[in-house]
């Protein structure tokens, strides 16, 4: 690990707190219905603090959702626990938009 200045821990603490920011804001306009995943996905193609932003952590926002309910979701989209929004394929993001469209189906055999 390189050494840094002080002035560059400084810089550093600073970027990695706006991202946090970034990411809580956006997980709390998900939880509060304000944003859609969808939103969150297209706006991950920009913003790379929200890229870095865990699938499960969104999943887990969604108002009704909670841990197991997330992996359950995780599961059916086919996404691993630890993936980030902006390592998803097409196909996971397609999948990732379908399953939490509400009402969310939690089982792949219920009718709407």
């Amino acid at each position: 690990m390189p050494d840094l200045s002080p002035e560059q821990r400084a810089d550093a603490r600073r970027v990695a707190l706006e991202a946090r920011t970034v990411r809580a804001r956006a997980l709390t306009e998900i939880s509060a219905g304000r944003w859609t995943v969808p939103r969150l996905l297209a706006a991950a193609q920009a913003e790379r603090a929200l890229a870095r932003t865990k699938v499960e952590a969104v999943l887990r926002a969604l108002p009704g959702v909670g841990p197991v309910g997330s992996r359950v979701l995780l599961a059916r989209a086919g996404i691993a626990e630890n993936r980030r929004v902006g390592a998803l394929t097409e196909r996971q993001r397609r999948s990732l938009t379908e399953i939490t469209e509400y009402p969310i189906r939690w089982r792949s055999d219920s009718v709407g």
